[in-house]
């Protein structure tokens, strides 16, 4: 399928998306960039929501993921697309209670299924870089991957750390010299936390930077989408303090209305349905 995609047309000529079950590649040739689509799924579908991956390459890492690292890719892919939505309530002034993305929920699932499976969690930053932080969230043989849904300055941190080691050829545990790094965070459509990142403005950055050649490193980003217009099974859960606490005092499954927003660029519009 050349040039188009279920979100739309991608401009440009030297463009190409793939289409492979619920996964979105967009990569661009001869240079890795693409031009951001701004558009998102659209179904009408019942059932447990799984989420829906868009990706964007850059630096030559659809390459890695298709050739070297195809194992640890393939890995991760299938651990996200079986991943159920998760949300929360919100205790944001004037929307308490509304339901939001669950950041801590959907991290919580992703690391019990990778480290199911092997991979390496909370790897340790070498001492003499622990002014970019303390750890990285997840590795597996030269595959490092940052899930990132805090604030959006963040992705800056993620991208020039990996930059660091990846110039520097730093051994980690469990990776060894990072090869391909994987940066995963939600899409714009999901009504969150204030200022945490989202896709399509991991997208701007990552483009904006890599056309500039600020990074060589290959990184391939990852965006947690889900279906428009849908009513779907989806994870909810309560913490002891909605904001900060990662206690869980109840998860249980719930029906969720998701609606578009009123344009194009507004958030979509979600509702627990009453049992």
């Amino acid at each position: 399928m050349e040039g188009t995609s279920p979100w739309g047309a991608i401009s440009g000529a030297n463009y190409r998306a793939i289409l492979v079950g619920h996964v979105f590649v967009t990569t661009s040739r001869p240079v890795q960039p693409h031009s951001p689509n701004r558009h998102t799924p659209s179904a009408h579908s019942e059932g447990h929501a799984k989420v829906i991956l868009r990706i964007a390459d850059f630096n030559g890492s659809g390459e890695l993921a298709a050739g070297n690292h195809a194992k640890q890719w393939t890995e991760l892919q299938k651990a996200l697309k079986r991943m159920p939505l998760h949300i929360k309530a919100s205790d944001q002034a004037g929307l308490q209670g509304n339901p939001i993305f669950d950041p801590v929920g959907t991290n919580a699932y992703i690391k019990d299924k990778l480290e199911a499976i092997g991979w390496a969690s909370g790897i340790p930053i070498p001492t003499e870089y622990r002014f970019l932080g303390t750890d990285v969230d997840y590795g597996r043989n030269g595959v490092l991957v940052e899930v990132q849904f805090s604030n959006y300055p963040f992705l800056l941190n993620n991208t020039l750390r990996s930059e660091l080691f990846f110039k520097s050829k730093t051994c980690l545990p469990q990776i060894g010299r990072t090869r391909l790094v994987v940066i995963v965070t939600k899409a714009h459509m999901f009504p969150s936390s204030n200022s945490t990142l989202y896709y399509e403005q991991a997208e701007n950055q990552l483009s904006a930077l890599a056309r500039n050649k600020v990074f060589d490193c290959p990184i391939r980003l990852v965006g947690l989408f889900g279906r428009k217009n849908a009513q779907v099974r989806v994870t909810f859960t309560e913490y002891h303090n909605p904001r900060y606490s990662r206690t869980v005092v109840k998860r249980e499954t719930k029906q969720l209305r998701i609606a578009s927003g009123r344009s194009a660029r507004s958030r979509c519009n979600l509702e627990i349905i009453p049992d």
